[in-house]
């Protein structure tokens, strides 16, 4: 890759630098490099543990550039440039990374150091989420025995990818493990999948799940140093909602994932719960109570109390909010009484949706029927 650095930035890296081994401290990386799409892109986002830690302005010429610090034991990192096109980075004290993003993710490049790390970790990608979790239907709709098959081809190709490299011990292990676990998400996620492309719940064999019956599923520190991990923690659990509005499920789920021993974990299903917090769900009470008992985030805490505190005077039975001489659409004014003992019909639409416009022939003739 032929690199085309201004003097200027050459000058800023340098500086940077300097600044920091004069202070006598290596905990900084620094990440450069350029996006798929000059001009369009005006910030990559760099993430870890599902949470932005950087946001990193892009220049008119599609060139990005920023030091990264402190580097937290947890090394690993995603640069995103889009929602659909991000890179799993590895960060170690002093790395100086650089890439050039495409948007064919096997042609992006990268240099410096920790070049290895970052390569099997962009091959990883390709496999994992390109062959597998972002593949068309096909992989998803074949029988149990053939998808299982099929995807310890996959993973074993990904085996061989990793043991091609020369990586430190501590790398290694925590890379074969992600293996391990995203195999495991794949088996779980196989039913679902299945039951969704093809209409019916699959037949699985009684060894189905197998390699699944050896993981902890509540590690406290595995779930916050290896994403693969807290991924498969994830989708195990939340596959056991099958109808968000179902009373039962609900309650098994709050039972099953209050009884967990790590904070952690509960404290990021605190935060899924508290979205399913809404109007007719029958255990808004319930989940409130979990959120504010096991959330460590008191922005979600206080986020889950409003909402709830919303829904409730929204309940059905409750009291409708007043509204007073709101506008209508033939110039003239409505208030809540003008609607008392009537039936009323709620359609709410954008005015930039077409195929919402589309559908104010058949409100009108709704209207004129009621």
């Amino acid at each position: 890759m032929k690199k085309i650095i201004t003097t200027l930035t050459v000058m800023t890296l340098l500086a940077a630098c300097s600044e920091k081994t004069t202070k006598g401290e290596d905990n900084y990386a620094i990440i450069s490099g350029r996006v798929s799409t000059p001009g369009e892109i005006e910030k990559v986002l760099l993430a870890q543990n599902n949470e932005v830690v950087k946001e990193i302005p892009v220049s008119p010429s599609g060139f990005f550039q920023d030091t990264i610090r402190p580097i937290t034991e947890n090394h690993y990192y995603y640069l995103f440039e889009s929602s659909i096109l991000q890179i799993p980075i590895y960060l170690d004290k002093q790395t100086n990374l650089e890439l050039t993003f495409d948007k064919d993710l096997e042609k992006t490049v990268l240099s410096g150091t920790e070049k290895e790390k970052n390569q099997y970790l962009l091959e990883r990608e390709v496999i994992v989420n390109n062959k597998i979790f972002r593949s068309d239907a096909e992989l998803f709709k074949q029988e149990p025995k053939v998808f299982k098959e099929n995807i310890k081809k996959y993973f074993e190709k990904l085996r061989t990818k990793l043991n091609s490299y020369k990586f430190d011990k501590e790398f290694l292990e925590k890379q074969q493990k992600w293996i391990e676990y995203k195999f495991a998400e794949c088996l779980i996620d196989y039913p679902n999948s299945y039951n969704y492309f093809v209409g019916t719940q699959p037949v699985l064999p009684e060894d189905f799940y197998e390699e699944i019956k050896g993981i902890d599923f509540d590690n406290a520190q595995e779930y916050d140093s290896n994403e693969a991990y807290s991924d498969l923690v994830q989708r195990k659990y939340f596959q056991q909602i099958g109808d968000l509005e179902d009373p039962v499920q609900l309650d098994n789920f709050i039972k099953t994932i209050g009884a967990l021993k790590s904070e952690n974990i509960r404290s990021d299903f605190a935060e899924g719960l508290a979205s399913m917090i809404h109007p007719s769900n029958p255990k808004n009470k319930e989940i409130l109570d979990f959120v504010l008992a096991n959330s460590k985030e008191e922005e979600v805490k206080q986020t889950a109390q409003l909402t709830y505190d919303k829904i409730t005077k929204l309940a059905v039975g409750a009291p409708s909010p007043v509204f007073t001489n709101y506008e209508n659409a033939n110039g003239g004014t409505n208030s809540l009484s003008d609607f008392k003992e009537k039936l009323v019909y709620v359609d709410v639409w954008a005015t930039w949706c077409r195929p919402c416009l589309a559908e104010i022939p058949a409100l009108k003739a709704l209207h004129d029927k009621l």
